[in-house]
């Protein structure tokens, strides 16, 4: 990534007064116009340079007296470039996990360390893990993005802050977002999951989605398949009902929709005219779909057929099977491994958006008649 004149006086001033021992913690910086002077450089120039040592923890400024030197860890050398950071929303999943593995695999054919942080799904605290593996050192953080809400996205701050430190998104990405992105097509694999149900001869097919208390939850992956859904089925010939827009309130991605979804499941059974399919956030969710169905006599899939996403290991030994989709998450790891270690070499200057292809993995739901079949066969 091509450097700016402010990021490359923010690495002077830290070689000429902080490396060099001139100045101990605790002690003032020269003036702004005594910076200017000294580095024949604007004034909006010094003024973004002390910025970005600030964020990145250098410094601190006291209104009406200046910028003053902080007490910064040992491990915190701006000259160290063996250390590359991964931020991600937890680091307990299984997603999560195929995602390290891609960086911790490129990271080490470059001869590199990875310093993993977790920011607990926390919008402020993801940002706050940033300016922290900044400060140890790292060269360049792979970010698995917590999701926004809309305020949060316009907002972002990563829009306006860390703009001269190379960060690579992962999986939840925004286009507006503007940073090297490795996504998958989760447009074209929303259709493809919806164009499978209406060829097994579902008419009638619900989508969740999620909202976050009142405020709207901008999950990328999600939108965009929920797109593919709706002109899967608008060039089906087949009519949207608005009411199989299930949308869970008040949850995340990830967590325990159990009691969430059992309301839909309820209405379902009330209601004459009803969905054969419903298509589930993500795999998890997919199976507490299923169990929250099973409490209800909901016969699965033979009255309703639920799919999720991600294929996740738990899941592919789980009774009744259902169908997912199948996407690389290490492979991503390692595409944004790489691009991190360009930007930190200056091959990349772009914010190139790597978008990756999802099979739909078509495990097929053994009708109970079929079960029954085949235990006789065997006997």
């Amino acid at each position: 990534m091509r450097r700016s004149v402010s990021s490359i006086v923010a690495d002077a001033i830290l070689a000429d007064f902080v490396h060099s021992g001139t100045l101990k913690p605790g002690d003032r910086l020269p003036t702004v116009r005594e910076l200017e002077r000294l580095y024949d450089a604007s004034r909006a120039t010094i003024v973004h340079a002390l910025s970005m040592l600030e964020q990145q923890g250098w410094i601190e400024k006291r209104h009406g007296s200046g910028c003053y030197l902080k007490q910064v860890e040992p491990s915190a050398s701006a000259t160290s470039r063996n250390l590359i950071g991964f931020v991600a929303r937890n680091t307990n999943t299984e997603v999560i996990l195929r995602v390290y593995a891609g960086i911790e695999r490129v990271a080490r054919v470059h001869n590199m360390h990875v310093l993993v942080a977790s920011s607990d799904d926390s919008y402020d605290f993801e940002r706050e893990q940033i300016a922290r593996l900044i400060r140890a050192g790292c060269s360049a953080v792979v970010l698995f993005p917590v999701t926004r809400t809309e305020r949060q996205l316009r907002e972002d701050y990563l829009k306006k802050e860390f703009l001269d430190f190379p960060i690579v998104l992962v999986d939840i990405a925004y286009p507006e977002q503007k940073r090297p992105q490795v996504v998958f097509d989760n447009y074209l694999l929303g259709y493809e999951m919806t164009e499978m149900l209406l060829q097994e001869g579902h008419r009638r097919i619900a989508f969740m989605d999620m909202e976050a208390g009142e405020e709207q939850l901008m999950h990328y992956s999600t939108r965009e398949r929920y797109r593919g859904y709706l002109d899967a089925l608008h060039h089906a010939g087949v009519p949207v009902y608005p009411e199989d827009h299930w949308v869970m309130r008040g949850r995340l991605p990830g967590e325990d929709m159990f009691e969430e979804v059992m309301p839909f499941l309820q209405e379902w059974k009330r209601s004459a005219e009803r969905p054969t399919a419903v298509i589930a956030i993500e795999d998890f969710c997919a199976m507490r779909t299923i169990a929250a169905a099973q409490l209800l006599n909901i016969t699965v899939p033979g009255e309703l057929t639920v799919v999720g996403f991600d294929n996740l290991t738990i899941a592919r030994s789980f009774h009744p099977p259902f169908p997912t989709s199948d996407p690389d998450f290490r492979r991503a790891g390692e595409i944004a491994a790489r691009l991190a270690i360009r930007q930190v070499r200056g091959s990349l200057t772009e914010p190139v958006i790597y978008m990756l292809a999802v099979a739909v993995k078509r495990r097929r739901a053994t009708h109970p008649d079929e079960r029954e079949l085949a235990v006789a066969v065997v006997r």
